[in-house]
């Protein structure tokens, strides 16, 4: 019996010890990123913009969770997106989201400046269905 409290009280410790949270830093969001969008895959040529918010913690890491929308007037609503995005060590930029629950969007080596160009699309198999050119506004 004294054996199981034993169990039980370490258990206990370990699983209070596990609760608690380290905060490395304070995060930033930057809030409405806008991009000119347009895309030939099925269901996007009605879109026309991309809008994100970014939140990440920029003193200690280049990575930033991406969430929003990729606005299509022309169906009378809009596709919701998340994902990531980082700025490699040469500057580059690379961001990837999913569009709606259909589509992934895969941007590579942007330029760090423009934040614009060529991204493809893959659909739930990795096929590519398409493209997409962003431009950022």
């Amino acid at each position: 019996m004294k054996a199981l409290k034993t169990i039980a009280c370490a258990a206990g410790l370990l699983a209070s010890l596990s609760l608690n949270a380290q905060t490395l830093g304070n995060t930033s969001t930057y809030s409405g990123l806008t991009w000119a969008f347009s895309s030939a895959a099925a269901g996007l040529p009605a879109c026309s913009q991309l809008v994100l918010d970014a939140t990440g913690d920029p003193g200690h890491s280049d990575n930033y969770v991406t969430y929003g929308q990729v606005v299509c007037p022309a169906l009378g609503g809009n596709y919701a997106s998340s994902g990531n995005a980082y700025f490699d060590s040469s500057g580059a930029f690379h961001m990837k989201i999913g569009i709606g629950v259909t589509y992934q969007m895969v941007c590579d080596n942007l330029s760090g400046v423009s934040l614009s160009g060529s991204c493809p699309i893959y659909d739930n198999n990795g096929v590519q269905a398409g493209s997409a050119f962003i431009s950022f506004l």
